[in-house]
Order: structure tokens, then sequence, then C-alpha cells
């Protein structure tokens, strides 16, 4: 009898936490408007953050270009000859880029931009529609050096300079898609896949699931999920499903987490790996610092932060913050990072951080002593990827720039002192003179 009841018990208690899944698997997406009503400070500071603004529609009534769109772009990558593409309004006053044929430039193609895709401080991109797939054209606006850069040309021009019409398994949809639009679903239809979403870009169900039985019953425990509740790693996952780089499993069909097999997304709270599976060989330099866009949850599980089990919204909010990366607190006067690590007596003080960094104490001017400065590096060498940030925390050596230098002089990673000593990662001798000048100060060649 003591058996059954155990046994009874156990069932009864399964099934209360199977309630909550149970409940989410029945939800729909609703859209963030529908979250504005009960969460409206929240709606209004996710509004105007990246998560959101990505991609816009292009029309009169939306100009969302950064850029006067006129004039001749010239671009050249990898070993394909130099290309041209003619920026023209046409009629309609439709903005139109004409790709013109290398091998023989009598030939054009036109295309009418429908979306431009980022623009917010770093890059712009430009999307256009064939057939019922959205594709990046083959070159952004660089507003950081206020000029136009190729962007993955060869999906557009073959290596004779010829133009071809990119790959479906290049298109957005299943390039992009389901990291940059909230609720999607896909349909395949030949080689590829149609799609169609709730939400354009990243909205509130991406990171809190589908909210329809919240909606119905805000008050109601287990309708909506979130995040800092869930177990450890699942909760970083919310952040990880986008913030990496990978393939779908089980076939990489697409390059963001799904079920390619039985055509499902990968549903917030179950393990990320069952629906992600990562590349390998992306990374930077030896110590494997991240340098491509979107890799830091696997910079992240390194770092020291992961085994003290931080979470990445204890620094940063998705929800909209006072700074482009959008932190809980500012970085400029190094308040984030003090608010757990000034408890320790190393950096208790500006003379115990003078100490620890053999640096004046200057990190809202001169970035001098500023945590983030060494220890947040912009991993990435080129200015077309100026966003991309080293997040294992860890300082990164010059040796390890000129070490790379010297195996490929344009591939290398810069280091924690290029930040401020630009000069010491332009050439061989500058990185030698960082190399020098790092080891005699911290006498280590480690």
């Amino acid at each position: 009898m003591k058996k059954f009841l155990v046994s009874i018990s156990l069932l009864f208690f399964s099934i209360l936490i199977l309630i909550p899944s149970l409940t989410l698997a029945q939800a729909t997406y609703v859209g963030s408007k529908k979250c504005m009503s009960c969460h409206s400070s929240i709606y209004e500071a996710w509004k105007d953050t990246l998560h959101n603004k990505s991609q816009q529609i292009l029309s009169r009534t939306n100009d969302s270009l950064v850029v006067n769109w006129k004039g001749m772009i010239k671009l050249k990558a990898g070993n394909i000859p130099e290309v041209i593409v003619k920026l023209e309004e046409g009629p309609g006053q439709v903005y139109q880029a004409k790709l013109v044929d290398a091998k023989d430039p009598s030939k054009e193609v036109t295309y009418n931009v429908v979306r431009t895709y980022g623009g917010w401080g770093w890059k712009q991109r430009y999307q256009v529609k064939i057939g019922n797939h959205h594709y990046i054209l083959p070159f952004q606006w660089n507003q950081a050096t206020s000029r136009w850069v190729p962007y993955n040309l060869q999906n557009w021009y073959n290596e004779d300079g010829s133009l071809k019409q990119p790959a479906v398994g290049k298109s957005f949809e299943m390039s992009c898609a389901g990291c940059h639009n909230t609720g999607l679903e896909l349909k395949k239809v030949g080689q590829g896949y149609e799609s169609k979403y709730v939400e354009l870009n990243t909205g509130c169900e991406k990171c809190h699931g589908p909210g329809s039985e919240h909606v119905k019953s805000p008050k109601t425990k287990g309708k909506i999920i979130n995040p800092r509740k869930l177990q450890y790693e699942r909760g970083l996952e919310v952040c990880g499903q986008c913030h990496t780089r990978g393939v779908s499993v089980p076939n990489g069909t697409f390059e963001y987490p799904w079920n390619d097999k039985d055509n499902k997304p990968y549903p917030l709270g179950e393990p990320l790996s069952n629906y992600y599976q990562f590349k390998p060989g992306i990374w930077g330099d030896p110590q494997a610092h991240s340098k491509s866009h979107h890799q830091q949850w696997l910079d992240f599980q390194k770092s020291g932060h992961f085994y003290a089990r931080v979470l990445c919204f204890d620094c940063h909010t998705p929800h909209g913050g006072p700074s482009r990366s959008q932190l809980t607190k500012a970085d400029h006067n190094n308040n984030l990072c003090l608010s757990c690590h000034g408890k320790d007596k190393k950096f208790s003080n500006p003379w115990a951080i003078r100490i620890h960094t053999k640096h004046n104490y200057a990190p809202e001017t001169r970035g001098t002593s500023r945590c983030s400065s060494c220890h947040l590096v912009k991993t990435a060498a080129s200015a077309e990827a100026g966003d991309i940030h080293n997040h294992d925390f860890g300082i990164i050596r010059p040796r390890v720039s000129l070490e790379m230098f010297e195996k490929d002089p344009k591939n290398v990673v810069p280091n924690s002192c290029n930040g401020c000593h630009i000069e010491w990662g332009k050439d061989k001798a500058g990185y030698e003179k960082g190399v020098k000048a790092f080891e005699s100060l911290f006498s280590t060649k480690n």
C-alpha cells in the first residue's frame, strides 16, 4: 500500500512539473505590442534597441537609409576581380542597385532594395527579394569609417567576375531568419524554405517564449518564461541561441538553432545543443579568442564568469540600457565591473587598481585602468567588424598578436594594448615593441 501511495505521489508530482511545459507548448506568438499594456516602461525601452531595430522595411514613408544612395561603388575581395555597383533611385522613388558584370560590362542586373539591415552605429546592409526569398546585397556601408566595403561578394560573382544569382542556401531565410525574426515558421519549397513570422525583429517572445497563454492569464505562474529562473545553462542559452555561430541539427541546413529533420524551432528551456552544432575553426588565435560576429556565448563559457554562475543579463539588459551595448550600468567609469569586483581589496579604490594595471587611473577620459579596455578587447582587426569584443574576459597578450602576424599578417587579433597603443599594431616592429613593453612592465612571457 505504501509503495502504491508513493507511486501515485510521484506520478502526481511529475504531472505538476509537466504542466508548465504543456501549457507553453500550446501557446502561440502574439507580438510585442501585446506586452505593452502591462509592461509599458520595458516596451518603451526595448522599442529603441537593436533587438527591435535590426531590420527595417524600406519605403518612402520609412526611409531608414543612413547614406546618400547615389554614385558608383568599386568592390574587391578574394580572387574576384574588381566589380562595380551603381546606386540609383528608380521609377516610383525606389532605391535600386545595379550589379555590373566585370567579365562583360554590358551586362547589368537591377535589384530593388526592400529592407535595410543595421545602421545603428556600426554598419548597414541592404536586402533584395528574389522570388520568395530575401538576400543581402554584396556590399555594406560602414558607418565607423564612412565607406563602402564588400560583403560576401562571392555569393553574387564568380571568380572570373561574371554575375551569378546567389544560392538559395545563402538566403536570409536560411542563413539569418532564425535569430532575426520572432515566431518564425518555415515551409520547404523546392530547394529552399519560405518563411512567415510574427515580428520582423527580435521581440519579447524571442526570449520569453510564445505569450498567448500569459496574455489570457497574466497572473498565473508558468504561462511565460523568465530566463533568470531557468537552470543556469538553459538561461544562458536564451542569449546563446543567437550570440554564437553554428548550424542546425542534424543536417546543418540552417545557420541558426533548428531541428531541420522535423522542421521545428528551438524551444526555450531545452538544451541548445539539441538544435545547434557549433562551427569549429573560426576563432582568431591560439588562445581561441573570437574574431567573428556573434561568438560571445562561445567565449563566455571559457570565462571565470561562467564558473561563477554570472548570467549575460547580469551585465546586459535586452530591454535596453544606457549604452549601445545595453549595459545595466555605465562601463566608462568602471561602475559595472566594480559593482561586483570592487568588493575585492585588489580593486577597492583607484590606488589598488593602479597597482593592478600599472597605469594611471583615468577610465572616463584616456581609458587607462578601465576594466573593459584590457578585458573586453575588440578582437577584429578591421573597423568593418568593430562590434566584436572578446567575451572570455582574458588579457590578450601582445606576444599572441606577434606570433599571428609572423604566420599571416592579414589574420591578426588585436591584443589588450592595441586599443590605446595603436602604433604597436601596425607592423612587425610595432608588435615587437608591444611585446617588449608588456613583458617588461608585467615581468612575464606567459
